[in-house]
């Protein structure tokens, strides 16, 4: 018996106990990849209800048509922990729910309500879901966000901008530890992160799959943030009820947007400026040429929407000379465009603000962000994870394989 009980432990626990298992290297952590018809996870980061309608439509439209990738998402509800009572009895709770295989059976009244939502949107979708928790301090909850991130092997982050619309158009701030968050977030981020400025992607509820009718811009100027908003509006298109147009802005011949200067960091009065100049050129721009090749090739090969309609892809090159230009061509796309997307952070900053206050959202990002563009197209702002620039956060072997429950 001892002899048995001894050589039959260990492979028990291994293949009962997720995180006992030496987990899949983590090789996917953007969306611009080598083979796009891989899986894609996200980590869909939300504070109230007031984000879940957007967020779903998003997932929805981001679940794509190819059959080797399968989108999962992980809902993870972003929770302040207070010295109140109420918040300390929901980090009880929380831990409570999330022992494995046993307590399965909760009080329906108790369950978190905006989990609810993403569990049933998954009952009547393709999409696989996952909701999650963290209860924390603001102060440490990017912790909470880049950890499961690792843990669950993420492609991209998304993460909801810290102002939203009011009913006259304006955008009001929720607060300034919110957007600290998300500036923790880029900095420490183990992968891909997107914020998502919401002006109603699709109204103010949930948008059936059959219901879907977006157009959608993506501005390209070039670089490694602009690539990902190329894959990842490639994926959008792929959507039946999608049609994306890619906007590529190139300066006139012989000049130049000012590529060569690399905006690399955000000083401490929140003023985008130019912190290092270096030179732009070479595998950058090989890069940002064999993508376009690609989309060309994609959107030749794709032809149109079901049933003969308009096609699903639509491409136009703007000439510019100046921050005027790119400016009056963003703006007369605003009426018609449900969503913006765009890189955080080009090789050209052309629509540079040293009064902006979005510095985490970039150049061309802080401008569709302002109260003055629009007050009905939402933007996404997407960085593409840089091992060399990212600080990624310590993360414990032993919880690379963290199993699906909530956590706090």
């Amino acid at each position: 018996m001892a002899l048995f009980t001894t050589f039959i432990t260990t492979p028990l626990v291994v293949a009962i106990y997720k995180p006992a298992r030496r987990g899949a290297p983590y090789k996917h952590r953007s969306v611009f990849r080598k083979n796009p018809d891989t899986e894609l996870r996200m980590l869909a980061c939300f504070h109230s209800t007031r984000n879940i309608p957007t967020m779903i439509n998003l997932i929805e439209s981001s679940r794509g048509t190819r059959k080797r990738g399968r989108l999962t998402v992980y809902a993870m509800h972003l929770m302040e922990l207070s010295e109140r009572s109420s918040a300390i009895s929901m980090v009880h709770k929380a831990r409570h729910n999330g022992l494995p295989f046993w307590n399965k059976k909760t009080d329906e009244n108790n369950k978190d309500q905006m989990v609810i939502a993403f569990e049933a949107y998954e009952q009547l979708s393709s999409v696989k879901v996952r909701p999650m928790t963290a209860i924390s301090s603001l102060n440490d909850i990017h912790e909470d966000i880049c950890a499961s991130a690792h843990q669950k092997n993420t492609a991209v982050i998304l993460l909801p901008f810290h102002k939203h619309q009011r009913l006259d158009g304006t955008m009001e701030s929720l607060g300034n530890a919110l957007r600290s968050v998300n500036e923790r977030v880029l900095k420490h981020a183990p992968c891909s992160v997107g914020i998502l400025v919401d002006r109603g992607l699709g109204g103010t509820a949930q948008v059936s799959a059959s219901d879907v009718s977006y157009n959608i811009v993506v501005a390209f100027f070039g670089g490694r943030d602009d690539r990902e908003a190329l894959a990842y509006g490639m994926r959008l298109a792929e959507h039946p009820g999608i049609v994306m147009t890619l906007i590529r802005f190139v300066a006139p011949e012989g000049k130049t947007l000012r590529f060569g200067a690399k905006l690399v960091g955000i000083t401490s009065d929140k003023n985008m400026k130019i912190l290092e100049e270096e030179d732009c050129g070479g595998d950058e721009k090989e890069n940002d040429e064999s993508l376009f090749a690609e989309f060309m090739n994609v959107r030749k090969n794709s032809g149109n929407k079901e049933g003969g309609g308009e096609p699903s892809m639509l491409y136009e090159e703007k000439v510019v000379d100046s921050k005027a230009e790119i400016c009056v061509v963003l703006k007369s796309m605003a009426k018609n465009v449900n969503l913006f997307i765009v890189g955080r952070m080009p090789p050209t900053a052309p629509l540079v603000n040293s009064s902006s206050d979005c510095a985490e959202l970039g150049p061309v990002g802080s401008f569709l962000a302002s109260s003055d563009f629009s007050s009905t197209a939402s933007v996404m702002v997407l960085q593409q994870y840089n091992p060399t620039a990212s600080q990624p956060l310590v993360v414990e072997e032993a919880d690379c394989e963290a199993p699906d429950t909530p956590i706090a």
